[in-house]
């Protein structure tokens, strides 16, 4: 029973965590610094299981773990494992791939059920739900999260109700921590500092992470309890700096993005013309978007959209490449915009350093300009050419939409980008990167497709329904999309494809779009996704 609830600010991340649990457990030792496996943490440690709920490490790593009571009464297995362990060895590991291997569903089956977040290098959080049998994990995770042994769904649902309508961007770090002190919504029995009978609030953490490291205060006892000074406070230096970036707001103005990118077509539209599709691309709420999310770091961006749309994406994946072995990471490309939102909040996580090959367009939106290695689309094909060899002949992981343009309805009725270009395969293979095949299970509305089938009954050749893209990505019609993640592909897999490299990409696509069917088959038969290649 606990609440995380965090607040990024000007002066880094704000994060604070109430732990609720029985009056008869062993009071927590106070947060240390512990070394292991190379790797320092701050974490309190709790004697009963010798496990802890938070640790922060050198890496701008924080892990925060919430006992999840809703999937407990409905799960017949008991754990015979503290939860807390698994927080103390994912704190200590060196790299990704070490606590990857730690956070697959063979690997949890002692464990209860539990949400475990993980905050890197300032960024949103990634979210691990388990429920005792199966591993879900979501990220673009909105501020806060709670659990509750007592009415398990209404009361961690009015907690984050109060919390919304008190934390405005004016919010400081003091009124964060009285607001986490107190005992409202309602009462205490279901507050967000919550004191019952047999149970309490415990403690309270709070952690201040910035551009070079943490300082972590813990207050013993409930706060009814607490003095205004810490029992604890500890502070831990970041072996890397987190370096944060602002462009701040520049509006989104179609006439001057015309005039750059297309200056031929800008000085032949009438004005009236130009107006109507301003409309249609619905320019005001895009702007207004846009002036609301520059409050944030260029970093946090993806996120902030994706927060701002109301989606919460699921990954479902068992395998990701080292970022030392360059990786490349192709995708269908099924909504528009929202694909590469989606791909960047999820993908910079792991890989700071990401790049984007995408539409020079797309670099009239500031805060997605440090992402861009940008084409232009509207140029000849050879002045791309070099841009993208040099792109791949970087160290930097990089991210292509093969297709180059959204999806449409097939005759099966699914969502089909059309023919893979083959130019992603080829430069792979000439520079030696391993390929990752992502696959996006999302849609657009039914208006946009219906236009888009009126359009070619019509054999009208402007694609109309493109000036819906903006409207469709503002009114997402999946607010819960699913990202398929398939293992690395090396180079003597990706050569024994097929014969030519176009008909390896067409492969590659014709596997994206099997990806669901190709986890949902593994699952059912093993209990577990698999990290096999399918034979498919």
């Amino acid at each position: 029973m606990c609440t995380l609830s965090w607040q990024y600010q000007a002066d880094g991340l704000h994060l604070l965590f109430n732990r609720d649990e029985q009056l008869t457990r062993p009071i927590a030792l106070m947060p240390e610094v512990v070394t292991d496996n190379g790797v320092t943490a701050i974490m309190p440690i709790d004697p009963q299981g010798s496990g802890t709920w938070l640790a922060v490490n050198e890496r701008g790593q924080v892990w925060c773990l919430l006992n999840d009571y809703a999937a407990a009464t409905s799960t017949i297995a008991v754990s015979a494992i503290s939860r807390g362990l698994l927080v103390k060895q994912l704190a200590h590991c060196r790299n990704r791939q070490q606590q990857d291997a730690l956070l697959q569903q063979d690997k949890l089956q002692g464990y209860a059920p539990f949400n475990l977040l993980l905050f890197t290098n300032l960024q949103e959080p990634e979210q691990w739900y388990w429920d005792g049998q199966q591993l879900k994990q979501y990220f673009a995770v909105r501020s806060p999260v709670s659990s509750s042994g007592r009415w398990p769904k209404l009361i961690p649902a009015l907690r984050r109700w109060y919390w919304r309508i008190k934390v405005s961007d004016s919010t400081t770090a003091e009124q964060l921590l009285h607001l986490q002190r107190t005992a409202k919504p309602l009462n205490s029995f279901m507050g967000i500092a919550m004191q019952r009978a047999t149970t309490q609030t415990v403690s309270t953490s709070y952690l201040h992470l910035h551009r070079h490291g943490v300082t972590f205060k813990y207050w013993d006892g409930h706060p009814r309890e607490q003095g205004k000074q810490a029992n604890s406070e500890t502070a831990l230096s970041w072996s890397q700096p987190c370096e944060s970036s602002y462009s701040g707001f520049q509006p989104l103005l179609l006439p001057a993005v015309l005039a750059k990118t297309l200056p031929q077509v800008a000085a032949k539209l009438p004005r009236w013309q130009m107006r109507c599709v301003q409309h249609c691309l619905a320019e005001r709420r895009l702007n207004s978007a846009l002036q609301q999310l520059s409050l944030l770091p260029d970093q946090h961006f993806c996120d902030g959209a994706l927060q701002y749309l109301g989606i919460t994406p699921q990954v479902i994946a068992c395998r990701w490449p080292a970022a030392q072995s360059r990786p490349v990471f192709i995708c269908n490309h099924p909504t528009g915009g929202l694909d590469g939102l989606l791909l960047i909040a999820l993908l910079q996580k792991r890989y700071p350093d990401l790049q984007v090959i995408a539409n020079n367009v797309l670099l009239a939106v500031a805060p997605l300009a440090p992402f861009l290695v940008p084409v232009p689309v509207f140029a000849k094909s050879a002045t791309a050419i070099p841009l993208l060899v040099e792109a791949f002949a970087s160290e930097q992981p990089l991210l292509i939409f093969p297709a180059g343009r959204t999806g449409r309805l097939n005759a099966q009725q699914q969502v089909d980008d059309g023919v893979w270009a083959r130019l992603a395969v080829s430069l792979s293979r000439r520079s030696q990167r391993a390929l990752t095949l992502l696959h996006i299970d999302s849609r657009n509305s039914r208006l946009f497709y219906a236009l888009a089938a009126l359009r070619k009954w019509l054999r009208i050749d402007v694609n109309l329904e493109m000036l819906l893209l903006s409207r469709e990505m503002l009114n997402p019609a999946i607010k819960q999309p699913k990202i398929f993640v398939d293992i690395p592909m090396h180079q003597i897999e990706l050569e024994a494809l097929a014969d030519t490299d176009w008909q390896r990409a067409q492969r590659l696509k014709q596997r994206g779009m099997q990806l669901p069917a190709i986890y949902k088959e593994q699952q059912d038969a093993a209990g577990y996704t698999s990290c096999g290649r399918s034979t498919r």
